[in-house]
């Protein structure tokens, strides 16, 4: 048997690799905001689960577009912003600040 013949089961692109690994860690990843409302995940993993999420999605749609991401650069890009509080809970917090200030029994 020739060391040079090509098994077809191993893929030659680099890329085509990298695309089906951000796919399999994508989906292994499930849902991580169900999984901190159902409190299976403490905030922690919950900021890494989501972080690792949207980086992947946007790796994947670079990919997409022809382009090559750094996807260490935008996790940590992403680990930045999913540790950021949601527009929901800055109002939330907002509200209750109000209410506590002005009081809320008048």
């Amino acid at each position: 048997m020739d060391t040079e013949d090509k098994r077809p089961d191993t893929v030659d692109d680099g890329t085509q690799a990298e695309v089906n690994a951000l796919r399999n860690l994508l989906s292994q990843l499930g849902d991580p905001d169900a999984a901190h409302e159902a409190g299976v995940i403490d905030d922690d993993a919950y900021i890494e689960q989501k972080a690792k999420k949207m980086a992947y999605t946007v790796a994947l749609a670079a990919y997409e577009n022809g382009e090559t991401p750094d996807v260490t650069a935008l996790l940590g890009q992403m680990r930045e912003q999913a540790s950021q509080p949601t527009q929901t809970e800055t109002n939330t917090a907002n509200i209750d600040y109000l209410l506590m200030t002005v009081g809320g029994d008048q």
